[in-house]
């Protein structure tokens, strides 16, 4: 469904991927999709959505995290030994083995964030459903929705399957009560994410004008608020960010990190990713090595996975962000829609491609039982780590908005 202009019960609404300010009905019936008219992007979604179980799952995850951090991950045995992981220890396993920043990466993407985004999104929908609105609970939202992304419960879901898996295959090995905890939060993190109906919190939190603001109009890029263009470069009265009207030194930013990244991606694929001890005989692997040897293993579904989410997604991050960059810089006005929606597909997938590092976290610790049987992250480790981030960085730092610009695109309502 487009959204077209609604004369009675309507706000305004700003679209954050190419900039066009229309109206949309104040409350769109259950199961019906909002688009926009310019670019088809989508506004908002109300099927399947409830700020009831929203909070129920985002609480239910926060709880869930706590003994997944306290309690054993998982426990192998050889040679008469056992060897046992905490979430902690695959952290302090990468320090150990000289792999400091992968180590800062896992700490933050799997311990920290997650319980600090998870706890923020509980209470402030807990505020919302009570209707006791605070001056902080904006700022909190507009956290929530940074850490979002960074947040990576359910990328080390798939990571700690396709560990089991290999582990399996060769070991004695069991999951321990923080893996199964850990599980379930992973599988709530997407719950809530398909549940939670972001629009319908920002309007709960403070309504968007009934109508657009005469002349030309700013959009708050953390909560889509159409503002006046004399708001530009003040704070944002619902969420507290600074509004610009587009995204400052976009294309700059981006580029910086595209191209490291593309730099980065040689050695991360040349060298080997990790050392592990398939069959009690340690071999290095790079990151398509990994993926022949569980088609080897026959294990061909989660190859597949490590093959698209290691190999194809960067490549298509990096391939896509230079493509977006050169729309803009060449002030190309063609296949603006297509560039959009690969846009946002790229920032929705590039988290992915950290299941390979959070695979090799999970083997290390439970690996290490003497100079020739024992698992360590090798330097292309965090080459890789760096490739993902730095793309994912470039997306967050690119304005979709500027190719429309770029091709003089008009959006009049």
């Amino acid at each position: 469904m487009t959204v077209e202009a609604a004369p009675e019960g309507a706000f305004a609404i700003g679209c954050a991927s190419c900039g066009a300010v229309q109206t949309a009905p104040r409350s769109a019936p259950q199961g019906v999709l909002l688009s926009c008219r310019v670019c088809e992007a989508q506004l908002e979604r109300t099927t399947g959505r409830s700020l009831d179980a929203a909070l129920a799952s985002a609480g239910a995850t926060f709880l869930l995290l706590i003994p997944a951090n306290l309690y054993p991950l998982m426990t192998t045995a050889a040679m008469g030994s056992t060897r046992t992981s905490h979430l902690a220890s695959t952290a302090a396993a990468m320090w150990r083995d000289n792999r400091p920043w992968v180590g800062i990466f896992v700490s933050l993407f799997l311990i920290v964030i997650p319980l600090v985004r998870f706890g923020v999104l509980s209470v402030v929908l807990a505020e919302v459903r009570s209707g006791r609105i605070a001056h902080h609970t904006g700022h909190a939202f507009r956290l929530d929705q940074e850490l979002e992304t960074w947040a990576m419960s359910d990328v080390f879901l798939v990571a700690l399957m396709v560990a089991y898996a290999r582990l399996a295959a060769s070991i004695s090995v069991r999951l321990d009560i923080g893996a199964y905890c850990f599980i379930g939060a992973g599988v709530m993190t997407l719950v809530t994410r398909a549940l939670l109906d972001r629009r319908a919190v920002w309007e709960a939190i403070s309504p968007s004008p009934a109508v657009a603001p005469a002349g030309l109009a700013v959009i708050c890029n953390a909560c889509g608020l159409v503002h006046p263009e004399a708001m530009n470069g003040h704070h944002c009265p619902r969420c507290g960010n600074t509004i610009h009207s587009r995204r400052p030194g976009a294309v700059r930013r981006a580029a910086a990190l595209t191209i490291a990244a593309l730099l980065l991606y040689i050695p991360a694929n040349l060298f080997p990713i990790a050392t592990l001890p398939i069959g009690f005989t340690s071999a290095h692997y790079t990151v398509l090595e990994g993926v022949k040897d569980l088609f080897q293993a026959r294990l061909f579904g989660l190859a597949i996975i490590i093959f698209c989410a290691s190999f194809l997604i960067p490549m298509l991050k990096l391939a896509g962000m230079s493509w977006f960059i050169a729309s803009v810089v060449r002030r190309s006005r063609r296949r603006l829609v297509l560039k959009t929606r690969l846009y946002r597909a790229i920032e929705e997938i590039g988290r992915w491609s950290m299941i390979d590092p959070f695979v090799i976290g999970a083997f290390v610790p439970v690996m290490h039982y003497n100079n020739f049987v024992y698992a360590r992250a090798e330097p292309a480790a965090a080459a890789f780590s760096f490739v993902v981030v730095g793309t994912m960085l470039a997306a967050r730092c690119f304005d979709p908005r500027l190719m429309w610009d770029a091709a003089e695109v008009r959006h009049d309502d």
